[in-house]
């Protein structure tokens, strides 16, 4: 059974942990749904096992309706410490995205007495102090998350609060306790005290800041030591993963080096634009290497402009061009963004069945997840790292046209700007990273 069992709410996220887990020296392998043991015999000599799922897109019924069928699986794979993988950015609504009352349904399903939400990735440029969340823009400057450049106007989950506990007690946690970077600094012995303090008093979730790497290996410490009698929930970015594969008070903090690679597959790419954040459109500006094809949100819902779209796409593919489709920022449409999220997956899926690529990107946490439910894979494996935040993972398939497919999946705020040619540039040549 494998010691480490995850859930993530998005793709984008779930891909970061997969390369987290990786870098932290763990066999890992991300499923689109529980496996069993009869048809992935390779689950046995695994250490870590995720499930990828869009949860962070859906209403809070069919989240936790989600949860209720995925819990199952989750629970028999393993595991004193289960993960429930959110974005960094926390950005989620009481009706769209809801962590906490989806975590609620993970825990019980698990047995977790207790939820421990991890509020800050230093590796990521998120920070929690005294219990507010700050975030690096992509300039490098950081803001309190309310008053982020990108995430305070999220189209679906804008971030209006940056206290985590007023945010996730909007969801349905409304007792959060605060451990604080003071109380974590005060070193291992008081903290573990404090949390069975904390536990014995009732108390179901806590939220700790991060502001620095160290924080991470004390906390991780502590919960080793906790998790020996009790079953722990870890709610949180990939930040849970650095915890889960410290050895000796170290996690895994920054990007490694390329990783020796299997051959790639031949091709051109095929990127999508699909977030509306403001660094996606500079990557989009500044892409030069591949041809752009605009789709407007009306094609995606009309059956013969959707058509006509898919084949252009198809037809540069096939002659071997680079393609980068953006979704045009046309507000009159009156789609919503979850609508929205769905067509853009079907239409990726459209072309990706005509016409054969050599690697895919995709742009936007909802459009990814979505997508890659859409293409008939099996399960995702880390390749390398390619860009803070922003591995090459794998595709795993019956599908001979998917299997072995190369891509990345990433949020709307993460990437430099010159992001898609450097994909070009992977694919045209192969012996850099």
């Amino acid at each position: 059974m494998a010691d480490i069992v995850f859930c993530a709410d998005d793709f984008t996220g779930a891909s970061d942990t997969l390369a987290t887990l990786a870098r932290g020296g763990k066999s890992a392998r991300l499923y689109l749904s529980p496996p069993c043991l009869s048809d992935h015999p390779e689950i046995k000599g695994l250490d870590a096992i995720g499930v990828a799922t869009s949860l962070r897109a859906e209403t809070v019924e069919n989240g936790i309706r989600h949860m209720d069928d995925l819990v199952a699986g989750l629970g028999t794979a393993g595991g004193k410490i289960h993960h429930f993988k959110v974005c960094s950015t926390f950005d989620s609504a009481p009706d769209t995205g809801n962590i906490a009352q989806v975590a609620d349904r993970f825990a019980k399903g698990i047995n977790a007495g207790w939820q421990a939400i991890i509020g800050g990735q230093p590796s990521l440029g998120r920070y929690c102090l005294f219990g507010n969340l700050f975030a690096a823009a992509g300039d490098g400057n950081i803001h309190r998350i309310d008053r982020h450049p990108v995430m305070r106007d999220h189209p679906v989950t804008p971030m209006k609060e940056a206290d985590l506990r007023r945010h996730l007690g909007a969801q349905g946690w409304p007792d959060i306790g605060l451990i604080d970077v003071t109380m974590i600094r005060r070193g291992l012995l008081f903290l573990t005290t404090e949390i069975r303090k904390r536990l014995a008093a009732g108390e179901k979730q806590t939220l700790f800041d991060v502001g620095e790497h160290h924080d991470l290996e004390i906390i991780g410490l502590a919960f080793r030591a906790i998790a020996a009698d009790t079953n722990i929930l870890c709610v949180g970015a990939s930040s849970v993963a650095q915890i889960l594969t410290a050895t000796n008070g170290k996690t895994a903090l920054q990007p490694t080096e390329p990783t020796a690679r299997q051959t790639r597959r031949t091709g051109p790419v095929l990127a999508f634009a699909g977030s509306r954040s403001s660094l996606t459109a500079q990557q989009v500006a500044a892409t030069r290497l591949c041809e752009k094809v605009e789709i407007n949100p009306a094609d995606l819902i009309d059956d013969t402009r959707f058509a006509h779209k898919v084949e252009t796409c198809r037809d540069m593919l096939l002659g071997n061009r680079h393609v980068l489709a953006t979704l045009g920022d046309d507000a009159a449409h009156g789609i919503g963004g979850h609508e929205l999220a769905r067509a853009s997956a079907r239409f990726i899926a459209a072309v990706l069945s005509q016409a054969p690529v050599g690697f895919l990107a995709i742009a936007g946490g909802d459009t990814s997840s979505l997508a890659v439910l859409e293409l008939p894979i099996d399960s995702l494996s880390f390749v390398t790292d390619f860009d803070r935040g922003v591995p090459v993972i794998r595709a795993h398939s019956t599908n001979p046209q998917l299997d072995g497919l190369e891509m990345i999946l990433k949020g709307g705020q993460m990437g430099s700007a010159d992001i898609f040619d450097r994909v070009v540039s992977r694919i045209e040549n192969p012996h850099r990273s």
